[in-house]
């Protein structure tokens, strides 16, 4: 069974192979490029604190919110408008809604 040793500089175990004699320091770090300095980062000993930029509103000066008209965003509200339109034309056209919802559902494999 080989030796392994733990090499002094890259901290990995190595077998003794990857050693030059007694050596502490593998063949790899001997033979390779110089190690890059460690990135040192200086924390900033000032603090920056932002005071509020507008003042709180009182409650009682907005509006009520009267209905669903114009509340959610875009893409909810468009969803909305849809499905309502969607069952005005059911109700209006009702024997072909049924027709199309029955193909629908067959080539999608679901019950009739």
């Amino acid at each position: 069974m080989g030796a392994w040793k733990r090499c002094e500089q890259c901290r990995k175990v190595l077998a003794a192979e990857a050693f030059e004699g007694d050596s502490a320091v593998c063949i790899a770090c001997v033979t390779g490029p110089a190690p890059k300095p460690a990135r040192t980062t200086r924390a900033s000993a000032v603090k920056t604190v932002r005071a509020a930029t507008r003042p709180a509103t009182p409650l009682a000066d907005r509006a009520p919110l009267l209905g669903v008209v114009g509340s959610g965003d875009l893409e909810v509200r468009e969803r909305r408008a849809r499905k309502a339109a969607l069952e005005q034309l059911a109700e209006t056209h009702a024997e072909d809604y049924e027709h199309l919802l029955l193909a629908a559902r067959r080539s999608e494999g679901l019950r009739a």
